[in-house]
């Protein structure tokens, strides 16, 4: 008898484990519950009694649900725009908070001047602006870069609205500058943004001690 030949063993190859490819994480965003937002600035407001302070909680309100690293409150006095309140989160990191107010809010605006903020007032529009330094030459306003200049700043995104007292007269402006994303670049006010901020900019009516010098 002849011994059966075995055939040569075959080395089994173990099955690759193949692993999905990750893919890039979307953009993180911040999701806004306006309506959590405005409930909470009007119960503020109902228990502040001090106008200026009552403006300040506006404009932080504001800068947190549009991820503005900076923004102003004007208020009218006859036929000048006054500072009102004034933040900017990266002068007050780089120089700290009283020397960024003194350089952000060094004089009160005219409104004969062909600034974002007088035109505001007089018109009772809404303006935003992805580039303030690209603003179209038919356009009735510009951005006073010596602001700038003095502060070592740059304004990109702007988004300013009027403010209205509770006879509807317009008293003063909301500015927001520069919407930073979850990334921290400055980008654009979102339609979104330009909403919740006139919502919200419509609780100055409730405010205790408005200006009665404001625009009809």
């Amino acid at each position: 008898m002849t011994a059966r030949r075995r055939r040569p063993a075959t080395r089994k190859t173990a099955a690759r484990k193949t692993t999905p490819r990750k893919t890039a994480a979307a953009p993180k965003t911040t999701a806004v519950d306006i309506g959590a937002e405005v409930a909470r600035l009007g119960t503020t407001l109902a228990g502040e009694a001090d106008f200026a302070k009552c403006l300040d909680h506006l404009l932080t309100t504001a800068r947190r649900v549009t991820g503005a690293e900076a923004g102003t409150v004007y208020v009218r006095r006859g036929d000048m725009l006054e500072f009102a309140a004034v933040q900017n989160e990266v002068l007050e990191r780089r120089i700290g908070a009283e020397e960024m107010r003194k350089r952000l809010a060094a004089r009160p605006l005219s409104l004969s001047d062909p600034s974002i903020a007088s035109y505001v007032v007089l018109t009772r529009a809404t303006v935003n602006l992805g580039d303030s330094y690209e603003i179209p030459m038919d356009r009735p306003y510009t951005l006073f870069r010596e602001v700038d200049r003095k502060a070592d700043y740059r304004t990109r995104s702007m988004l300013a609205t009027p403010l209205r007292d509770a006879h509807e007269r317009v008293f003063g402006v909301l500015q927001l500058i520069n919407a930073v994303d979850a990334q921290g670049l400055a980008g654009s006010f979102s339609s979104e943004h330009q909403a919740h901020v006139q919502t919200l900019a419509a609780l100055a009516a409730q405010m205790p001690a408005a200006p009665t010098r404001a625009t009809s």
